[in-house]
């Protein structure tokens, strides 16, 4: 949580659940096992969304944000509380980083609308990153297509975004200190068979991917550091953009 949330609260008061968190080792163990540990860890982090929804919202319009399991986790949550549009007067958008998004979840959840743009609401940016060479990862196995966009350009198309569009990439500790700054580290690109979001300029030496599981190439852990400013900024553009339309 505070590796990321310099990126949400120059816009946002945080709220955050304590939750029973899966382990890495759930996501190589059998359907069965998985779907325990998922039902024992969402129950908490939906117990907590009510719980915020009744006693601390207010009716202030809010954001959804997660990275990694923390993005599953607000997908399960998208596609429980939100199919009967009853928070469409507050919702500004979900920021899922670190997971996949694919066409079969958008058609059994309507509700459930990638970005399209820098400035739309109500919708979810997703992306999950990798080396140009990398054809498969835990995150996007080999064969499947996931939504994205791209956090430089904000487009969702093939586009390349240069490395002159990164604002900054931010690798903090665990106290929310930035301890290394690079502007113009890394230039971006959408896959435009596997949907995944192609990392240039930088290379998994340079940047391995930490966790065996993910598989090489992964820059998973690097999702939100290598566009830390840019989406940072962009938290307060589509917060600008949805106060303006409520006027």
């Amino acid at each position: 949580l505070n590796m990321e949330r310099g990126i949400f609260d120059g816009t946002c008061r945080l709220y955050s659940p304590y939750y029973h968190q899966m382990t890495m080792k759930v996501y190589s163990s059998s359907p069965e096992e998985k779907e325990t540990a998922f039902n024992t860890a969402y129950e908490d982090v939906r117990s907590a969304f009510m719980y915020y929804m009744k006693n601390e919202n207010s009716g202030r319009p809010f954001i959804l944000a997660g990275f990694s399991q923390g993005a599953e986790m607000c997908f399960a949550l998208m596609k429980e509380f939100f199919a009967d549009n009853q928070y469409e007067d507050r919702f500004i958008e979900t920021y899922a980083m670190g997971w996949c998004f694919t066409a079969d979840d958008r058609a059994r959840y309507p509700q459930l609308v990638p970005a399209s743009g820098q400035y739309d609401t109500g919708t979810i940016v997703c992306f999950d990153a990798e080396s140009e060479k990398t054809d498969s990862t835990m995150i996007i196995p080999a064969g499947v297509k996931t939504f994205s966009i791209n956090p430089l350009n904000w487009k969702t198309d093939s586009t390349p975004a240069d490395r002159s569009m990164n604002s900054g990439s931010c690798f903090t500790d665990y106290h929310a200190r930035i301890v290394k700054e690079r502007k113009a580290l890394c230039g971006a690109y959408i896959d435009p068979v596997r949907g995944s979001l192609k990392v240039t300029d930088v290379t998994p030496e340079e940047y391995p991917a930490g966790i065996a599981v993910l598989g090489a190439g992964s820059y998973h852990i690097y999702d939100y550091q290598f566009f830390f400013r840019n989406l940072q900024q962009n938290v307060g553009q589509r917060t600008d953009v949805f106060l303006q339309k409520k006027r």
